[in-house]
């Protein structure tokens, strides 16, 4: 495992702490309502596409089409 390193890496469990309990304290503050999160992320989204400072992907207009199997029999 070439990462291996980075497990016990201090300073990335403090990273890693830190980003978790910034989550934690904004999942809190919209009542851990995943809705009203969602919401919030929306607006945020929404503010920063207005500011023309980022640059967004689109998501595809159409739903792709599943891929077609050759075999068109059930299996057993």
């Amino acid at each position: 495992m070439e990462n291996v390193h980075l497990i016990n890496n201090e300073e990335v469990n403090e990273v890693v702490k830190e980003v978790r309990e910034m989550r934690n304290r904004l999942s809190a503050e919209f009542g851990h309502d995943r809705s009203r999160l969602y919401a919030h992320y929306q607006k945020i989204e929404k503010e920063l596409r207005k500011s023309g400072k980022y640059k967004f992907a689109e998501p595809p207009k159409e739903e792709p089409e599943p891929p077609k199997s050759a075999n068109v029999e059930a299996a057993d």
